[in-house]
């Protein structure tokens, strides 16, 4: 479960951006990782500069606020929360400088905050992946469970991510001699320039173990094919995206997420328009001249309908609460049924006969009718 961002803070929900500024500026400063060495300040910092990246956006906090914090999390990427957040106005007003490219992702910011520079970063933050679930409107009407195969970067179980055969010695870096660095010597058109860097065999550890793993090949992960169990609330749209936080590919520093776009495939007898139902339903003739009840389909099963006497073509009938249910909630949208009135395209001949006599039943209303209406024409110079 994702966690509250108006917990993290410490704030109500109505809080204010003054409020919620106050908040995040107290607690930035106490977890801040050049402050706080504590075990989980680190992460705690990330957390709060989460919180707030989002709650003093007010259309970040809107959408927040509107599908709470699991579906906003589902919904969003770390991208899209950190986007046009602007660390480097917020940690400077804060007494904090830091010689970082403000441009770059957030994981790499963090990385710098939190003392890891390029050259010590083995490999980076795993990668998302993103795969597509085909439903159909029936099962988006409940919150259903489906089995899907992945395949994936896992961290490696015999050297648990490190890379380092277990039991491997460590040994002086043979690169650098255990100093750490290494001189590079270039002759240029003005000289010798000598540099010192960072030993890239070693890192600037200046020792390295004697083997690397020998299932991962020292990367710290190996593929595997998973069985994934995807939970898919009611009321998901066609588009939808999930998110599955931690499923997507290890990449030793973090594991990526797994985005799931879903369809839902379009139905022969209804018709969605957003939580509502459209549903066409024939009747015969007489049923709608007499009246009497029918049975019109649901997305639930049958459901019996009561025709009024002198129903027309292309009037409605509105069945509450037999629409799509709104999206992971336990509201229902309606179900719009369309009275299309079937007029036999053949009859025999005591169906013949029937209508004629009710034709001629009603032949003197409707002579009537008709000389009203002439009249009526050549009153006002129709013809």
């Amino acid at each position: 479960m994702a966690k509250d961002y108006y917990t993290v803070l410490g704030i109500p929900k109505n809080a204010s951006q003054e409020e919620i500024k106050k908040a995040y500026r107290e607690l930035a400063m106490k977890f801040h990782p050049d402050r706080n060495k504590d075990k989980g300040a680190e992460e705690k910092f990330k957390e709060i500069n989460e919180a707030y990246a989002v709650l003093s956006n007010d259309e970040k906090r809107k959408q927040y606020d509107t599908y709470g914090p699991d579906q906003f999390n589902q919904r969003y990427t770390e991208q899209d929360i950190f986007k046009d957040f602007n660390f480097k106005d917020i940690f400077r007003s804060m007494g904090f400088d830091f010689n970082m490219d403000f441009n770059e992702n957030p994981d790499d910011i963090f990385d710098t905050l939190f003392g890891f520079s390029n050259q010590t970063k083995r490999h980076g933050a795993g990668s998302d992946k993103l795969i597509s679930i085909t439903i159909d409107l029936r099962q988006a009407t409940q919150t259903i469970t489906q089995k899907i195969n992945i395949t994936h970067n896992v961290k490696c179980d015999a050297c648990k991510g490190n890379g380092i055969e277990p039991g491997s010695r460590v040994i002086t870096c043979n690169v650098c001699k255990g100093r750490g660095q290494v001189n590079n010597v270039q002759r240029t058109p003005f000289g010798i320039i000598q540099t010192i860097t960072t030993c890239p065999n070693c890192r600037g550890a200046g020792k390295i173990y004697e083997s690397l793993c020998k299932k991962c090949k020292g990367t710290g992960k190996i593929k595997k094919s998973d069985i994934i169990d995807v939970k898919i609330p009611k009321g998901v749209e066609d588009g939808m995206r999930l998110r599955l936080k931690g499923e997507g590919e290890y990449g030793n520093r973090s594991t990526g997420d797994l985005y799931l776009d879903i369809h839902v495939q379009k139905d022969r007898e209804f018709i969605r328009n957003g939580d509502d139902i459209l549903y066409n339903l024939k009747i015969p003739f007489y049923i709608a001249i007499l009246g009497g009840a029918v049975n019109a389909k649901t997305l639930y099963g049958t459901e019996q309908i009561n025709i009024h006497p002198g129903m027309q073509d292309n009037e409605k009938i509105i069945l509450k609460n037999r629409g799509m249910p709104h999206f992971n909630t336990n509201n229902y949208g309606n179900e719009i049924v369309n009275i299309s009135i079937d007029i036999p395209k053949q009859i025999n001949e005591e169906e013949r006969n029937l209508i004629e006599k009710f034709q001629n039943m009603n032949k003197n209303n409707n002579d009537s009718d008709y000389k009203d209406s002439d009249q009526k024409k050549k009153k006002f110079g129709i013809f």
